[in-house]
């Protein structure tokens, strides 16, 4: 995968990546632990940033969710284009000043 980084202020980078996180524990959690209040709600942290860059970066949905795949198999899950569908959905709802055009 090739790294880029995208520039915004600090916080609003911060206020995307929370919502990220949102939609990984609210919408995709391919692992089904959410249900659980004591399960730790940083499940999923370590798939933001790339998520993050495809995001900011105008990432086609095709792109993100070959990413999620990629996770959820790296999970040892298996994952679903069309319920994917639904994740990518909700992470493009996400807004931040300088958002690119739809893909």
């Amino acid at each position: 995968m090739d790294i880029r980084y995208p520039t915004m202020p600090k916080e609003e980078s911060r206020e995307v990546r929370r919502a990220i996180r949102h939609v990984f524990n609210e919408v995709w959690d391919p692992i089904g632990v959410m249900k659980d209040p004591e399960w730790p709600r940083d499940e999923y942290d370590g798939y933001i940033g790339r998520t993050f860059e495809l995001l900011v970066l105008g990432g086609s949905d095709e792109e993100i969710v070959d990413y999620l795949l990629w996770a959820t198999d790296r999970m040892g899950m298996d994952g679903s284009r069309v319920s994917l569908q639904t994740v990518v959905a909700a992470l493009r709802a996400i807004e931040w000043n300088g958002k690119p055009a739809m893909q």
